[in-house]
C-alpha cells in the first residue's frame, strides 16, 4: 500500500461525523477505553473496570484519569455499568445501544 493511500486512510480514522466516536478521540486514554470495551463487546466477554483501567498503560495516563473518563463515559450515557449479580463490588462495562450503534456505521465508514 503506497504511502498516500495510508494517509487517507488514517484521515478517514479521525475526520467523520460521528459525535460519540469524537469524543472517545478526544485523548488517548478515552480512545483506548472505547477500543477495549467494544473488543469484550464483539468477543462477548465480560471484563470488570478495574481489568480495563489495569489495562491501559501507566504511561498514558493515571488511575484518576482513567477512573474520570469512565464516570464522564457512563454520565454521558454511551458506557453502562453493570454490577455482578454474584458479586456486587463487581462492575462491567458495556458499550450502550447509542455506541453500538454509531460503532458499526463509524466501521462501515472507515473500512
Amino acid at each position: 500500500m503506497s504511502n498516500k493511500l495510508v494517509i487517507e486512510q488514517i484521515e478517514k480514522i479521525f475526520n467523520h461525523k460521528f459525535k460519540i466516536i469524537s469524543y472517545f478521540q478526544r485523548d488517548l486514554t478515552k480512545f483506548k477505553i472505547l477500543l477495549i470495551v467494544m473488543k469484550n463487546y464483539n468477543e462477548d466477554k465480560l471484563q470488570t473496570i478495574e481489568s480495563i483501567i489495569e489495562e491501559i498503560p501507566n504511561s498514558i495516563s493515571s488511575r484518576a484519569h482513567k477512573l474520570n473518563s469512565i464516570t464522564e463515559a457512563t454520565n454521558l450515557n454511551y458506557l453502562i455499568k453493570e454490577i455482578s449479580n454474584s458479586d456486587q463490588r463487581k462492575k462491567y462495562l458495556k458499550p450502550s445501544p447509542a455506541l453500538k450503534e454509531e460503532f458499526e456505521k463509524y466501521l462501515d465508514e472507515i473500512i
